[in-house]
Formats: C-alpha cells, structure tokens, sequence
C-alpha cells in the first residue's frame, strides 16, 4: 500500500507505520521536489542575478590613484560605475590660489553629468588637470605628484 497521508504543501509521501513505501511513491517525490526547486531557484524575480548580489554586498569599491599631469585622464574599473567622487589626497575640496580657485574634488554620476573636473563613462571615469586657470577656476584632479582617492559606486 502506498502512503496514506501526504504532506499540506507539497504533497509528499507521509507513511503512516502501516504503509508500505513502495519505489514510485520516492520518484513520484523527487520529481515533486525537483520541479519545485527548481522552479524557485530559476525564478529570476525572487533572486538577485550576479550582478545585482553584486551591487547589494559590494555597492562601491575605492581607487588609488597617483596623478600624471595629463589634461584628461581616463581611469578603468571592471565595472560600469553609476556615480563617482574624486578627492584629492591632503588637500581641501577647493582652494583659494593667487586669485583664483583650485578645485580639489569633484563629483559625477553616469548620465546626469557633475562637475566639470570629472566625468563617468561605461569604463570607468575621466579626471581633469588644467595647468591654468579659467573663468577663475583651476581643476587639479591630475596633478603630477599629488595622490587622489576616488569612491566609485556600482
């Protein structure tokens, strides 16, 4: 005699003591517990995809980077970042000099634009260094020498 009772949710075997399990009523249950599984696991709407555990448990990552000199320097990530913050190492976010001002940090995120010293692209990010003031400003986010730290969001 095969199971008597079964459980509420799946409907598994649930012998009573006096049943008599037979080899159909263990198939008849793997495939039960299978296709249930396996459907749930394979349900893209109840589970992140890699890439979106990804986002939830590593949201940012931190670059180092040692300025160059050069006027726009792209920096690559292995991903494509949403928003960028660059700050320039030892120094304020933007800094009264001979008259004008040196911008020290600035802030972009992808499609929306930021400031005019960095940029967010599919690859990464743009950083600029202008050696000479203009319209009272100086964008130093490349100078040679001179250590930056950047928190790029996934």
């Amino acid at each position: 005699m095969a199971s008597s009772n079964y459980t509420s949710n799946l409907g598994l075997c649930n012998w009573a003591a006096t049943d008599c399990p037979k080899r159909a009523d263990f198939v008849s249950d793997n495939q039960i517990i299978d296709s249930t599984l396996g459907g749930h696991i394979a349900d893209t709407a109840a589970h992140l995809t890699a890439a979106e555990k990804t986002k939830a448990l590593q949201p940012y990552t931190t670059v180092i980077y040692s300025g160059d000199g050069t006027d726009n320097r792209a920096i690559t990530t292995d991903f494509a970042p949403s928003m960028v913050m660059v700050y320039k190492k030892n120094a304020a976010p933007a800094a009264a000099e001979s008259g004008n001002i040196a911008v020290n940090s600035g802030t972009a995120v992808y499609g929306h634009g930021g400031s005019a010293g960095v940029s967010v692209s599919s690859t990464g990010f743009v950083v600029r260094q202008q050696n000479a003031a203009s319209g009272g400003m100086r964008f130093s986010l490349n100078e040679t020498g001179c250590q930056y730290f950047a928190v790029v969001f996934r």
